[in-house]
């Protein structure tokens, strides 16, 4: 592996910026498109339902092919497959931001979401396997950090591009920043390649994921619109268990496995991952639902819903530094659980809102959901990454990444699912664009009270995962 590191100096500088600016694009990507949703769907004269999808196939496409592709990365080099993500990803872009259909702007998310799924996949493996070890883990860091700042940005770029421009160039902006990117990747990148003891790509795995995600996704979706025990629900449901059935049954057998299921069998990586997936489902919800409370119910303007998006991300910001701090001194369970169950306090705070709340408590409560929350994240990721062992830490960050991704997945859907399922029966989502309006303020306070108290319930689950966490207090420092 010696014979891979860069030792340039500037080389190294603009190979982080690089895997940096990868990370930051795919993230931005996903929270600057949820503060234009009600715009979109107001443009398209569609359902939240309907809309929604354009999130959740971003998030699946870029989830099911994570694995696949950071193995692609390896058997074909960095360079090939890392630029290529980058044409795809600003490709997708453009087409997006062209679409005259809510279907056609659908169908360009997933070029998009391929591309960023091979960015996200490949950007931490580059600085791993490039830069030095003594930068290796304050590059790693600094590369988790700016993601972090995507989703931050995100809510106040699209805002104000949403307010001031229009929703298309929340996409089109992407153009000229990934062109950038691409003619740094080029000239940086070195075209080494990491030796690997085979070159398969478990693709039937991908699919087999991809599968069970689109149909669990599509019956979670439309189960209130066509009724949970409708033969279409139904057979989803059935559809999806048999292909992650299948999925798991493949990669116990096969010498070439995307996901290694021994990780999962040590209990504490295991109940790390788990509650990491309920604390993602928590995150992403909310970030996807409360643009839809602040411009539908609260009345406010997209700019400023927008920066109010802003504080819990910017405040986990804060918070993630000092918490990893304090973590390596006393170790990560309890923060772990006390943060989530801290949380739970913010999202009974959330559920309280109404049409004529404040903006003041909005804030506060977002902020101690961001301030709760960052007590989680950065000593979740140290624990169960110091359970993996030293030669699978990187298939342990693959599984992560996967684990989190899902996370985020399943928590637009069921936070959608929960606040569709408060609306009168009479109205179904795909009449919600069109009759919000006829709709009581009472009762749409009421769809976001439910889903916000499933999210306390979500905190309460992970913080319990964390307790049953052992701690071991001797474990050796991951860089």
């Amino acid at each position: 592996m010696k014979e891979l590191i860069v030792t340039d100096r500037s080389q190294q500088r603009w190979i982080l910026i690089c895997a940096t600016f990868a990370i930051f694009m795919a993230n931005l990507d996903i929270s600057i498109v949820n503060i234009s949703l009600p715009v979109i769907s107001r443009h398209f004269n569609v359902s939240i339902s309907i809309v929604s999808r354009v999130v959740l196939v971003y998030f699946l496409i870029l989830t099911s092919f994570l694995l696949s592709f950071g193995k692609l990365g390896d058997v074909k080099g960095f360079k090939t497959v890392f630029v290529t993500g980058f044409f795809v990803f600003i490709a997708g872009s453009f087409l997006c931001g062209i679409s005259t259909s809510i279907n056609m702007l659908i169908a360009f998310r997933v070029i998009q979401a391929l591309g960023g799924s091979i960015m996200t996949a490949l950007a931490p493996a580059i600085v791993s396997a490039l830069l030095p070890t003594e930068m290796r883990g304050r590059s790693l860091g600094i590369v988790g950090t700016s993601g972090a700042l995507g989703i931050t940005l995100g809510p106040a770029i699209g805002g104000f591009i949403t307010a001031f421009l229009s929703w298309r160039w929340i996409f089109l902006i992407n153009v000229p920043l990934g062109i950038i990117a691409i003619l740094i990747g080029m000239q940086v990148l070195p075209r080494k390649k990491v030796p690997v003891a085979d070159s398969m790509v478990d693709t039937a795995g991908s699919v087999l994921i991809l599968f069970a995600l689109m149909t669990l996704l599509y019956a979670m979706n439309m189960g209130q619109e066509k009724g949970w025990t409708s033969s279409p629900i139904v057979l989803s449901f059935a559809f999806s268990i048999a292909c992650f059935t299948a999925f798991f049954l493949r990669e116990n057998k096969i010498s070439y496995p995307i996901l290694d299921p021994g990780l999962f069998r040590n209990r504490n990586f295991s109940l790390g991952a788990i509650a990491s997936f309920f604390v993602l489902m928590v995150l992403n919800g909310t970030i996807f639902l409360f643009p839809f409370y602040l411009e539908i119910l609260r009345k406010l303007a997209t700019d400023k819903a927008g920066l109010i998006l802003v504080v819990p991300s910017a405040v986990m910001i804060f918070m993630g530094p000092l918490a990893g701090s304090i973590s390596d001194k006393i170790g990560s369970r309890w923060l772990c659980a006390i943060g989530m169950f801290l949380c739970s306090a913010a999202f009974l705070m959330l559920s309280s809102l109404h049409g004529n709340s404040s903006v003041a408590f909005i804030v506060l409560s977002l902020a101690w959901f961001g301030f709760t929350a960052g007590f989680f994240m950065a000593p979740n990721s140290s624990l169960v990454m110091g359970e993996a062992p030293e030669e699978k830490q990187g298939i342990a960050s693959g599984v992560m990444m996967l684990v989190r991704s899902g996370g985020g997945v399943m928590g637009i859907c069921f936070f959608e699912t929960v606040f569709s399922s408060s609306l009168p029966k009479n109205i179904s989502m795909a009449d919600m664009n069109s009759a919000q309006c006829a709709i009581s303020p009472h009762i749409l306070a009421e769809g976001f009270h439910n889903a916000f108290l499933f999210g306390a319930v979500l905190c309460i689950a992970a913080a319990l995962f964390s307790v049953l966490i052992k701690q071991r207090h001797n474990l050796p420092a991951r860089n």
